[in-house]
């Protein structure tokens, strides 16, 4: 009992220090900016809520910046062009050989342009009888009248048949590039997208119109349009026939051009 008394009395003993109460501040004195806050608990919660703001606050204006780059990037403004198909390159014809009687015929007018070229000068000398000198040439113009006569004949003759084959070719060329001009489309997502070019075509052909093989051997730059001169080709079957001067399969070339507001 008397153990218990001591340990009773010594719990509710009290420090001299609490006897005194809380410090007296002075007035006038400016408060300690520390020890304003030191009552408030500084747990984790409180310091990743600060943290999440400042980071929030810093996307925040990286955003704005990245979105007032984008505005301020000028915009390229295409230029207005058009939809063409250009014609096929003609083909180059083959040189005749010049008969032996029109290349005489040019022989001989040459030098007689060169004989009276220097008579004619002289004709102005009061030396020279202006009598004599142009006989010649009239002598030698006359006997070369009648070799046209005998020539000309025989060369008219082979033109005919090379200009008719010629004039077969370039109207079936025209046939064939009015068929695919009704027959091409302009994609509408390209023509929105506001792209443009030419895409070069090569594809075989049988005689009786029909493609055998197709592929661009050049590109417009855009997958839309050579995905569309491609399907010129496919609609269009079957092409006009080939005519029978032209080899068969035949293979042609042909540069579809898609261009906007020319």
């Amino acid at each position: 009992m008397k153990h218990a008394a001591l340990s009773l009395s010594a719990t509710h003993a009290r420090h001299p220090a609490d006897e005194q109460g809380p410090p007296t501040q002075v007035e006038g004195a400016q408060p300690d900016p520390i020890s304003r806050y030191s009552d408030q608990p500084m747990d984790w919660r409180t310091r990743f809520v600060g943290l999440s703001g400042t980071t929030a606050v810093f996307l925040l204006v990286a955003a704005a910046t990245l979105l007032t780059w984008q505005l301020a990037r000028p915009t390229v403004v295409p230029k207005p062009l058009a939809v063409n198909l250009l014609p096929l390159a003609a083909p180059t014809e083959p040189t005749q050989d010049v008969p032996e009687g029109p290349r005489q015929i040019e022989q001989e007018q040459q030098s007689q342009e060169r004989e009276e070229q220097p008579v004619l000068p002289e004709i102005m000398n009061p030396r020279v009888s202006p009598v004599t000198r142009p006989t010649p040439p009239k002598e030698q113009s006359r006997a070369a009248d009648p070799v046209p006569e005998t020539t000309a004949p025989k060369s008219l003759a082979a033109p005919p048949a090379d200009q008719a084959s010629s004039n077969s070719e370039a109207t079936w060329e025209a046939l064939l590039l009015a068929h695919l001009e009704r027959y091409r489309r302009y994609p509408a997502a390209a023509r929105a997208r506001r792209e443009q070019g030419v895409a070069h075509v090569r594809f075989r052909m049988t005689r009786d119109g029909q493609v055998l093989s197709s592929e661009i051997i050049r590109s417009s730059g855009s997958s839309a349009l050579d995905r569309a001169a491609l399907d010129t080709l496919r609609r269009a079957q079957p092409l006009p026939a080939v005519p029978a001067t032209r080899p068969a399969p035949l293979e042609l070339a042909v540069p579809v051009e898609f261009f906007l507001n020319r």
